[in-house]
């Protein structure tokens, strides 16, 4: 049973870390489009752009293999605060990729 149950663990969570990936992949694709529109393609902070792709599967699968051993409770808790890092983390690459194109 907590063999099921760890799995159900990950999976939840992990959809979460999902959507941020898909956050940060939508960003990739679409961002650079509007500084091209705005005529400041030269701008386009790549590497804030990359790492907020990178990161969200990085740290999930690096929490569940430091995690992997621990009870479910604690497991549990390690996968949420990674996603908890995640988040955090995001809104500071979103305020670095805003503050890298400033327009003035």
């Amino acid at each position: 049973m907590s063999r099921v149950a760890r799995i159900a663990v990950a999976v939840v969570l992990g959809l979460v870390a999902a959507w941020f990936l898909f956050d940060g992949i939508s960003n990739l694709l679409a961002f650079p489009q509007q500084l091209e529109a705005l005529g400041v393609a030269e701008r386009t902070p790549w590497v804030i752009l990359w790492a907020s792709v990178l990161l969200p599967p990085l740290v999930f699968a690096g929490a569940a293999v430091v995690a992997r051993r621990l009870p479910l409770a604690r497991y549990t808790l390690v996968l949420i605060v990674a996603l908890c890092v995640v988040a955090t983390s995001r809104l500071s690459l979103i305020a670095a990729a805003g503050a890298s194109v400033s327009l003035a």
